[in-house]
């Protein structure tokens, strides 16, 4: 008995609990189907491509006087006649990606974990690319997928190219609002910082969706290994130089989708300027906004702990604190929470080594 007839039986028997009685559930839908019913879909259903299972329970109900329903068709014929059934060769599926009309309204930006060369655990590959001219703003491997190690990657690519209209990557956590521990605040460090340079964050519903990129690791997985292989490679300063020159070399190779090379769509736009990128802030001012937040405690002093050590900041009616930091190297102290300007900045030190 199938869910649907045990629910109509048990709504039929709730309408009218004490006078119920269950009737015949319609036969025995098992028995054999008359041989003028198989001769029927023998027939028919090889002059379809792909059967139409409504139009063979309507036909064979009109010249057979033989009633099915179409699901129960379909059932009997895949069981008893999938032979008689074409199957179509398999399609892959093809998604349209457009491509953005001008350089900097998007980069595409993801990272690959992959055994890029022979090493107790696997490297990560950060790579981004400007959906217009399919050009490779910025690469680097890195040993763990961190939101620090995405801090630097951007910003070798802000201060040599300069910021995007948008960034475009997946819905990994590190990307979006889990990532964060600030409750008044649910962006995420990562967020925080691109909303900070105006410099808008989309999410890619699917890994098709940033296909551009997605295909572009596939390209690197094939050559970078065998390239790294054959140069014996076993430190990441030699992964880095070849690295950059596969990026160098992709730039300056015609692309198969436009007919074009990537390097020369990028300059032309630029001499032309109708490029959609913005000039990078100071030096100074890319130190605070890549970098991580915290907060702590203002102890009498004043001063606060951070990492097992204590530093001095200027005076400040605050309780808590904020501190914005590049881990290992440097710290700063704000007097609260960066809004529209920046506050009051208590203290800068460069971090002691534990």
């Amino acid at each position: 008995m199938s869910r649907a007839r045990l629910y109509q039986l048990r709504t039929d028997f709730l309408k009218d609990k004490s006078n119920y009685q269950p009737a015949a559930s319609g036969g025995d839908r098992h028995e054999k189907w008359p041989p003028a019913v198989l001769k029927f879909l023998k027939s028919f259903l090889p002059v379809q491509s792909p059967p139409n299972y409504q139009l063979v329970a309507d036909e064979m109900e009109r010249l057979c006087n033989f009633k099915r329903a179409r699901a129960t068709l379909e059932s009997y014929v895949k069981t008893n006649l999938s032979h008689l059934v074409p199957t179509p060769a398999p399609k892959k599926r093809t998604y349209r990606r457009f491509r953005r009309a001008h350089v900097g309204e998007l980069w595409q930006h993801d990272s690959s974990i992959h055994q890029w060369w022979p090493a107790p655990s696997k490297q990560t590959l950060l790579l981004t690319v400007d959906d217009c001219s399919g050009l490779f703003v910025a690469g680097r491997f890195v040993e763990r997928d961190t939101t620090w190690n995405h801090f630097q990657h951007f910003r070798e690519a802000f201060e040599r190219q300069g910021l995007p209209e948008a960034i475009y990557t997946d819905a990994l956590s590190l990307f979006g609002p889990s990532s964060s521990n600030h409750h008044a605040d649910p962006r995420s460090e990562f967020q925080r910082a691109l909303r900070a340079l105006h410099v808008a964050h989309l999410v890619a519903p699917t890994p098709q969706a940033k296909g551009k990129i997605e295909r572009a690791f596939q390209t690197f997985q094939n050559r970078l290994v065998t390239l790294l292989a054959h140069a014996e490679v076993n430190d990441w300063k030699s992964a880095d130089l070849i690295l950059q020159m596969e990026i160098q070399r992709q730039g300056r190779k015609t692309q198969r989708t436009t007919g074009r090379i990537p390097s020369e769509v990028w300059e032309e736009q630029i001499l032309k300027r109708s490029a959609r990128l913005s000039p990078a802030p100071a030096s100074s001012l890319l130190d605070l906004h890549l970098s991580l937040r915290s907060t702590r405690k203002v102890h009498t002093g004043p001063y606060i702990e951070f990492d097992g050590q204590d530093y001095e900041i200027a005076p400040t009616s605050r309780k808590v604190v904020t501190v914005l930091f590049h881990p290992f190297r440097k710290l700063w102290v704000l007097d609260h929470s960066p809004k529209l300007t920046w506050p009051p900045i208590l203290g800068h030190f460069t971090l002691k080594s534990v």
